[in-house]
């Protein structure tokens, strides 16, 4: 029996996403764009340190007192690089890195921000972007950068606690940029505008994480169902193909043991009243006998095959058809499509239906001739049809536990497919089953 092998995706394992502060695990993909951006970053710091030597675009910077500035911000960005790509920090810190990693990114820009302010001459504030949110330009985006990730990693926690954090510093340089009360309003209003944006750019990210979340957990809850009814298929299989080999075995080796039994008292009776006769009655005996062993021997051997996994569902039919030719000297007529893969399930109970149907053939319809075909339906639909040229029968008049006809209407209905069968007395029989692809 082939038994379903169930893929592990990955579903069962905690969604690392929003939630995943309380285990101390990094959400997948977080580390690497952390890692982008801070390498992003160094390299925009560099880029500030050559325009300052050089002198490049001098009419747009401001008149800096403190030319080390630039080289200081450099040095920082650059030990930020070393915190966040070396792999020893994260090893050492462990669920502790990532808040640190974030932190650091998320005030240097404030602390840079007031190292600027406190460094130009009287009259230069005005080279503050509007706003007043940390950083000039472009690097304002390496301010949204951490509020993002850590409301990836954190959820709603990371978000308010980040934004809290951009408050905080607002407040905290509101009167380094301002000596009145006026213009600390207006500082403080434009920044909670930029806040504002800030927030609400974060709360659409959190609703996709939280989207993402449920359609993970509804995955997981998809998977374990999936599981159990694999669980379920593969037991009910288990028990079908037992009640198989008990029909076998009775129809193979109890049948040839119940011969031979009453052959051997017949044999008893002969060696004293008919010894000439006993010595006929001995060779059917033996002929039994071999019958049995022959027949026990093919039932086992169809236990242990595995065809299927081996061959695919037609090449294994055409082999099972050749070997039935073989075996009783009959001619077989496969007319067998390459029909491609199907379900296990679906192609385990074609065959299995298949060999029984041509055990039946062998056994009791005297066939000369037997056509088996299987092939692709509109639906799509798999047909599998087998019909012989022998003796037929009253399909009325057999039971249910005959002829293996319970175990093939109990694989059809395991895979939800229709079974026919076909037959009249002296007429052959026909098999049919049709299964989805």
């Amino acid at each position: 029996m082939t038994q379903g092998n169930t893929m592990d995706i990955g579903f069962d394992q905690p969604l690392l996403i929003g939630d995943s502060a309380t285990r101390g695990a990094i959400a997948p993909g977080l580390l690497r764009v952390l890692r982008q951006a801070v390498a992003l970053r160094l390299v925009l710091g560099a880029l500030a340190v050559i325009v300052v030597i050089t002198g490049l675009g001098v009419g747009r910077l401001p008149p800096f007192e403190a030319a080390w500035l630039p080289w200081l911000f450099l040095a920082e960005a650059a030990a930020f690089a070393v915190f966040v790509l070396w792999d020893r920090p994260r090893r050492a810190l462990g669920e502790w890195f990532l808040p640190a990693a974030l932190g650091w990114f998320l005030v240097a820009p404030i602390v840079e921000q007031a190292m600027i302010v406190r460094a130009l001459p009287a009259g230069t504030l005005d080279y503050l972007g509007p706003g007043g949110l940390p950083g000039f330009g472009f690097e304002a985006l390496f301010v949204v950068i951490p509020v993002i990730l850590a409301t990836w990693q954190y959820g709603r926690r990371g978000l308010l606690g980040s934004l809290g954090v951009l408050a905080i510093g607002q407040v905290i340089l509101a009167p380094l940029v301002s000596h009145d009360a006026t213009g600390v309003a207006f500082y403080l209003l434009g920044s909670a505008g930029r806040l504002a944006m800030i927030a609400l750019l974060g709360y659409v990210v959190l609703q996709l994480i939280n989207g993402l979340r449920a359609e993970h957990l509804r995955l997981i809850a998809a998977n374990r169902q999936l599981a159990q009814r694999a669980a379920t298929v593969e037991q009910l299989a288990e028990s079908r193909e037992r009640n198989r080999l008990a029909r076998e075995l009775h129809d193979t080796l109890a049948h040839s043991l119940t011969g031979l039994s009453v052959q051997l008292k017949a044999l008893e009776t002969l060696l004293i009243h008919d010894p000439a006769r006993a010595d006929a009655q001995l060779k059917e005996a033996q002929a039994t006998v071999r019958s049995g062993i022959q027949e026990s021997r093919r039932a086992i051997q169809a236990l242990r095959a595995t065809p299927l996994e081996d061959l695919g569902l037609p090449e294994a039919l055409r082999q099972l058809c050749d070997k039935i030719a073989e075996r009783t000297g009959q001619r077989m007529h496969p007319a067998i499509a390459d029909i491609g893969a199907l379900d296990p399930l679906t192609e385990q109970a074609i065959y299995r239906v298949a060999e029984t149907a041509l055990a039946n053939v062998e056994r009791h319809a005297g066939a000369s001739q037997t056509w088996v075909t299987l092939a692709l339906t509109p639906g799509p639909r798999v047909r599998l049809e087998i019909r012989d040229d022998g003796v037929g029968f009253d399909p009325a008049s057999v039971a249910g536990d005959r002829y293996g006809l319970a175990g093939m209407t109990e694989r059809a209905q395991l895979i939800g497919a229709r079974l026919r069968l076909e037959s009249q007395p002296g007429q052959g029989a026909c098999v049919v089953m049709e299964a989805d692809a």
